[in-house]
């Protein structure tokens, strides 16, 4: 099955050669799972273990290495988050654990007497990241202008453009730089 049916994806194709590779996982059918503001795309799998998940990250346009050692840090520190099953970082594919399809938004909305439990466990989150996390923070880079406005470009140009359709005058993209001029001088003070 292609990602995108009628397509040609040499992509898809490598990653299916690579999961063939992998015995547990040979004649598995990946399905979309989910996207992100980058070039890496998800797939969920079916395998003996359960569901798993396939990264797909293009070499050329992705580096995973930092990806793998910061699922690495927050499996040391015992946070919920996938684990790396197997990697071929050359390729650009990781197979991961599946953490699921459901979103905070969705479980709140299924269960709105549920939101103090779920706000309580990611806020408990946090405050374990930021203690036990502090072991790994020199091994991470720096959050300096260049990564905020990395970042905020993500927002501007993935959310806003690729995902809602909007077009930024030029009066509104003068409005968004200063806005960004704002708050990343308050994020780095």
């Amino acid at each position: 099955m292609n990602s995108q049916p009628g397509i040609p994806d040499d992509r898809f194709e490598a990653m299916l050669a690579w999961l063939g590779e992998i015995d547990r996982l040979q004649g598995a059918e990946p399905k979309p799972a989910s996207a992100d503001a980058s070039f890496r795309r998800y797939f969920r799998i079916r395998a003996h273990e359960g569901s798993l998940i396939v990264m797909d990250a293009p070499p050329e346009l992705e580096d995973s290495l930092p990806f793998v050692r910061v699922a690495g840090y927050l499996e040391a520190i015992c946070l919920n988050a996938p684990r790396i099953l197997e990697a071929n970082l050359d390729r650009g594919f990781l197979l991961m654990t599946d953490l699921g399809s459901m979103q905070y938004l969705d479980a709140l909305q299924a269960d709105p007497a549920a939101a103090a439990r779920l706000y309580r466990d990611a806020l408990d989150s946090l405050v374990h990241l930021q203690s036990r996390g502090l072991v790994y923070q020199d091994s991470l880079p720096p959050y300096d202008e260049k990564l905020l406005r990395f970042e905020l470009s993500l927002f501007h140009d993935w959310l806003c453009g690729t995902h809602l359709g909007i077009d930024f005058s030029a009066a509104d993209e003068t409005a968004w730089q200063r806005t960004c001029d704002l708050l990343v001088k308050n994020a780095l003070k």
